[in-house]
């Protein structure tokens, strides 16, 4: 070994640190059967979700927008693949809360009257309410390996993994101060939120 050159022993140690680590040889996500990509598409999507709420207090406009969007996809795809899609018609009644909410914006207009306003927030309270179940089917649709996951607690850890990057992307939102700087909302697109940390750096 001491005659070893260095590429060689670089080499050497490199295979003897990888061997039997999952994560560096690459062959985690094949053993936990789309465990990560999982684990990583919903993380993301959540951390942005929360990190705006802790941040301006809302869900932006385009977020409350992807229900209506992916409500549409459900819709027209039952429509124009009637035959190859299959569901009963109930399930569907689920996904219409946002399409109507949609329709009364776009033929009542602003500023709506009592009746106007009492039937945009019961749409907005139904549209809100129907999101868990409008979920199960979504994620069924774009992750149905999530359903495959070998054993109940690979599905469980998924879920905390997910429920705890929300949380904490919650905080960082709502103590962005100590993170990020007025200016980097700015530079994002974004409007400063209202605690924002003023300065060029941080």
């Amino acid at each position: 070994m001491s005659g070893e050159r260095p590429a060689g022993r670089a080499a050497r140690k490199s295979r003897e640190l990888s061997e039997g680590d999952d994560l560096l040889r690459g062959t985690a996500e094949q053993k936990l059967g789309g465990f990560y990509a999982i684990a990583f598409g919903a993380s993301l999507y959540v951390w942005d979700v929360a990190f705006t709420l802790g941040a301006h207090r809302t869900i932006f406009y385009y977020r409350r927008q992807e229900l209506l969007v992916l409500s549409l996809v459900v819709l027209l795809s039952v429509v124009l693949l009637r035959r190859r899609v299959h569901t009963h018609r109930w399930v569907l009644v689920f996904f219409l809360p946002p399409i109507l909410l949609l329709v009364l914006r776009l033929v009542v207009p602003r500023p709506l009257g009592g009746l106007g306003q009492t039937i945009d927030q019961v749409l907005n309270v139904v549209s809100l309410a129907v999101v868990p179940f409008l979920a199960v089917i979504v994620v069924q649709l774009l992750a149905p390996s999530y359903f495959s996951l070998p054993g109940r607690r690979l599905k469980l850890t998924v879920v905390a993994i997910v429920a705890i990057v929300a949380v904490i992307g919650f905080f960082v939102g709502q103590f962005n101060d100590r993170f990020i700087t007025c200016a980097d909302f700015v530079v994002a697109g974004e409007d400063p939120a209202p605690n924002c940390a003023h300065g060029t750096e941080r």
